[in-house]
């Protein structure tokens, strides 16, 4: 049985349902389906006042794992302890290495489950047997993240905009997107273009966004399939991203059909 607690300050839109699969999936394959388990996600401050108080560290960590041990009287399952992850550093540490924060807060969660399962990094050997260990399980829940797929509509946008909000914490391009597209509009109002022409200005802009987060996504997919470096997967981002340049400089020059007449005639 696996608890599933969040401090909903952090952020509200976190989906329980994944991080209770995960969780629960790992003791399975590990062979503690009848175990219970606590994972709590927080911010910094309560892994620091957590890692000063058990580890005397005082700074603050990504996970830690309290082992318990405990055996519930009525039931007989053991509890083996609680996880405890932060979700900012999980955040931080999403960006820095490339993927998804669902990725990361996976892998935290399993690494956190096998210190409490007894796996421990002490010396090299333990170190290789715990993270040996963790990539099969990553392995084995990567295939469950292509199946399990909610049919929930509000998990749809929620899952729409927790992707919107990864690419702009990888992707510095869509800012500049963002400000061109706020600075099109912006000119457009002023100089009071046609609803024709704001037609096709808003599908020009939304043409820009798709064709760079088609980019991004098509980035994940192949450091995914191919993690070293590799001609053909260079190849693959470089077309990619000539796409997307096709797209901006079509938007360009579209954007110079319809505001640069108005600007001649408001000038002159």
């Amino acid at each position: 049985m696996v608890t599933v607690q969040i401090n909903t300050r952090i952020s509200p839109l976190i989906d329980e349902a994944f991080i209770y699969h995960v969780a629960s999936t790992t003791l399975e394959i590990l062979g503690y389906e009848f175990s219970e388990v606590s994972v709590v996600l927080d911010n910094d401050d309560q892994i620091r006042i957590l890692n000063k108080t058990y580890r005397n560290l005082d700074e603050p960590t990504d996970v830690l794992s309290f082992s318990s041990g405990e055996t519930d009287p009525d039931t007989g399952s053991r509890y083996m302890g609680d996880v405890v992850i932060s979700f900012p550093r999980a955040k931080a540490q999403a960006v820095e290495q490339g993927h998804s924060i669902k990725k990361e807060l996976s892998t935290l969660i399993v690494h956190g489950i096998l210190h409490l399962a007894g796996y421990d990094h002490n010396n090299i050997k333990e170190k290789k047997d715990l993270f040996s260990l963790q990539s099969e399980i990553l392995d084995e829940l990567s295939t469950d993240w292509m199946i399990i797929k909610s049919d929930r509509i509000l998990d749809s946008f929620r899952n729409a905009i927790e992707g919107f909000i990864s690419a702009l914490n990888t992707e510095r391009n869509l800012w500049i997107h963002i400000a061109l597209s706020i600075f099109a509009f912006g000119l457009g109002l002023f100089l009071r273009i046609t609803s024709n022409e704001w037609a096709i200005l808003v599908l020009v802009i939304s043409a820009v966004f798709m064709s760079e987060f088609f980019n991004t996504a098509l980035e994940y997919l192949i450091n995914f399939a191919s993690p070293e470096k590799n001609e053909l997967a260079r190849k693959a981002k470089d077309i990619s991203a000539a796409a997307v340049l096709i797209v901006a400089t079509a938007s360009l020059i579209i954007g110079g059909i319809i505001f640069l007449p108005r600007l001649f005639n408001l000038i002159f």
